[in-house]
């Protein structure tokens, strides 16, 4: 399929308002990370004629959907992105268009480092072809990078998670876990210019090969 063709939506993660989601040592907001590894994914890609668009840019959602109820936040704060996807679906065609939310994932929200470490990519329980598709692109182009990998099992790539942005997405979805926000080592990596960079291509690289399967 022509490259034009097909939208790619880039995912950011949380917002800066979402308790917990930084590094013990703060270096790492896991909002901000996302973002600014989000932008240049999507500048790059653009620069290579690739048709992208973004879900959610700003690190807060607007005041008047704030609450004080971080449930109901979180809430409308979903319900926005997989609204935003949809029209998207709606207006070019489900088919054509592909959903990648990138995150940093976390083995505790007590503020102190673990050892789980890995980068992992999960997608929806009831996930179509496309979507595994994708989501071995995506690992594939991971691995090919030196990464440590998380697997459900040996044979599998991909984790299957009941997540609301999965789930509830009209087009082939993913979500990637970008190693540990509280794993000492992997903060360090992901702080690098060279982890940077490993994470960006990783998704340059399996977002193009997906595209290319079409």
């Amino acid at each position: 399929m022509d490259k034009n063709s097909v939208v790619t939506i880039l995912g950011t993660p949380h917002r800066l308002r979402e308790a917990v989601k930084q590094s013990p040592d703060g270096r790492l907001h896991e909002c901000i990370y996302g973002r600014e590894i989000v932008k240049e994914i999507a500048v790059k890609l653009q620069a290579m004629g690739y048709h992208v668009m973004i879900d959610f840019e700003p690190l807060d959602l607007p005041r008047n959907m704030q609450s004080q109820s971080p449930k109901v936040e979180r809430q409308r704060e979903l319900a926005l992105r997989v609204n935003f996807v949809n029209e998207v679906c709606r207006q070019e065609g489900a088919k054509n268009v592909v959903y990648v939310s990138i995150h940093v994932d976390a083995s505790g929200d007590d503020g102190k480092w673990h050892d789980p470490n890995g980068w992992s990519v999960r997608v929806s329980t009831n996930a179509s072809i496309q979507s595994k598709r994708l989501a071995n692109c995506l690992f594939d182009a991971a691995k090919a990078h030196g990464l440590r990998m998380r697997q459900p099992m040996a044979q599998q790539k991909f984790w299957p998670q009941n997540l609301y942005v999965l789930n509830n997405t009209q087009c082939p979805a993913v979500l990637t876990e970008n190693l540990f926000q509280d794993n000492l080592d992997d903060v360090d990596f992901l702080l690098s210019d060279e982890g940077r960079h490993v994470i960006e291509r990783l998704h340059i690289e399996g977002i193009i090969k997906y595209i290319e399967s079409l």
